[in-house]
């Protein structure tokens, strides 16, 4: 009997090291050996998460209506595309790359291998579905363009957050657009699309078309540009006959150039004055001899506002208008609010303010307050080029006046000039919520007009390049 138990024992002690023996190999099972990178593969019933658009493809071999292949910028949820000049946009077979087993629609359309015929000429929605559900909304925005200049305005209004530009090129030696575009949203909650013909607000842009109010008054004899404006013997005599020493030798010709000797700007001072009491207070200011130094003003602007009001008894939009008229030209002071805006008016967008619309329009029109579209901009530059074949608005005698450089500084009436990039005359406008550049150059002109403006350092100096590039490369595609 005891031998029996003993056998019985041995056999338990050997069954325990068998089951020990297959826990170790267990352990040490292939399944939880570390995989490359680090960390154990995921269990086998895991879904994907991956929902991008990863790319898309437009034919001219898919599609007869486009004249030839699709470009495309993604950007985060948007995407931009261009389709070449000539083409229709209303039924146009795309091709889009998605991560893997993630599907799409679009317009709430379930697409086929990932393709489908799209409206183009509409703003879409495409919905990208991954494999466990979860969803990424995309916003596509197509146009027909030139895709080598379209290309360089996508990422600068996505890099600075900038809702709508609209766009144009002009060649001189035939006065006339050859290229112009509208990106973006002109009202974003509205989901309106920005087009050439939409008005952008102009900001310190609106100095030019005040510089061409006063030459014309100065072509019919009314003024003089080197005619005193303030004291007993001024234009402004009836509002400020007893001025200061300084400002009773301030001239025309000093209010155009930056050259009025005033220290302190209290145009954009953000208080309830009108625009006699801020004169006043400039009037008021410390002041250098005037025609000796070039100082940035915008209250020499405004006070030519006053002086363009006053000589043509018409308000200064007015104004504008009877002179632009005649050659077809449409302006128009901004709107106050988003509210009032006219239609085809962008909104302006505020970065870092509360709102883009402070201040009176009223008070700083002659200095900020025009709004007008690419396409009109490029038909003012048109007439008062000197060029044969758009009517002039000035005389060739009027003109060479307003385009003559300051003998103390690199500008003229009303134009800057002397850029180290490019030859010409330009100027650049900068408020709350827009940003315009512009550059009349010696065989192109361009024009880029922005309905917000960015607080970052590099944001001027590249909208200015980037004017700069859209002209440098009608001239290399020979526009």
């Amino acid at each position: 009997m005891m031998k029996i138990i003993s056998t019985l024992k041995e056999k338990s002690k050997a069954s325990l090291m068998v089951v020990l023996f297959i826990a170790v190999l267990a352990s040490c099972s292939k399944k939880d050996d570390p995989v490359p990178g680090g960390g154990n593969p995921p269990p086998s019933n895991t879904t994907s998460a991956a929902k991008e658009i990863t790319g898309l493809t437009i034919l001219k071999s898919e599609n007869a209506n486009i004249t030839g292949d699709g470009y495309f910028y993604k950007s985060g949820p948007k995407i931009y595309i261009t389709i070449p000049l000539n083409s229709t946009l209303s039924n146009v077979k795309v091709n889009f790359s998605l991560s893997a087993k993630a599907s799409i629609k679009v317009e709430n359309v379930a697409l086929t291998n990932n393709s489908g015929s799209l409206d183009l000429s509409k703003t879409l929605t495409a919905i990208v579905t991954a494999e466990n559900g979860t969803t990424q909304s995309y916003t596509i925005l197509a146009q027909t363009g030139i895709k080598e200049i379209d290309a360089m305005l996508y990422p600068f209004i996505e890099k600075y957050s900038i809702p709508a530009a609209s766009y144009a090129i002009g060649k001189n030696s035939t006065e006339s657009i050859v290229y112009k575009s509208g990106i973006g949203f002109a009202d974003v909650n509205a989901k309106e699309r920005a087009t050439p013909d939409h008005e952008f607000r102009l900001a310190s842009m609106s100095k030019q078309h005040t510089a061409i109010a006063i030459m014309k008054l100065v072509q019919e004899g009314k003024i003089g540009l080197d005619q005193l404006v303030f004291g007993t013997t001024g234009i402004l005599k009836d509002f400020w006959p007893n001025v200061g020493a300084m400002s009773a030798k301030v001239t025309v010709r000093h209010l155009l150039e930056h050259t009025a000797g005033y220290t302190g700007d209290p145009m954009f001072n953000g208080t309830s004055a009108t625009l006699d009491e801020r004169i006043q207070t400039m009037l008021n200011s410390a002041q250098s001899e005037p025609g000796t130094k070039f100082s940035y003003y915008n209250m020499g602007y405004g006070t030519l506002g006053k002086i363009i009001e006053f000589v043509s008894k018409k308000e200064y939009g007015a104004y504008l208008k009877e002179i632009y008229g005649p050659a077809g030209i449409e302006v128009h002071l901004s709107s106050s609010s988003a509210t009032s805006r006219r239609a085809k008016e962008a909104v302006c967008y505020p970065q870092g303010s509360s709102t883009a619309y402070a201040g009176n329009v009223e008070v700083f029109k002659a200095a900020g307050g025009v709004s007008i579209s690419s396409d009109n901009l490029f038909k003012v530059l048109y007439s008062v080029d000197g060029g044969t074949i758009r009517p002039d608005i000035l005389t060739p005698a009027t003109r060479a006046l307003m385009f003559t450089k300051s003998t103390v500084a690199n500008y003229a009436l009303g134009w800057r000039t002397g850029h180290s990039l490019f030859e010409g005359f330009y100027h650049g406008g900068n408020l709350i919520g827009t940003a315009t550049f512009w550059i009349y150059g010696t065989e192109y002109s361009a024009a880029i007009l922005l309905n917000s403006r960015s607080n970052e350092t590099n944001f001027d100096t590249e909208l200015i390049v980037l004017t700069n590039n859209i002209m440098k490369k009608a001239k290399e595609l020979n526009l």
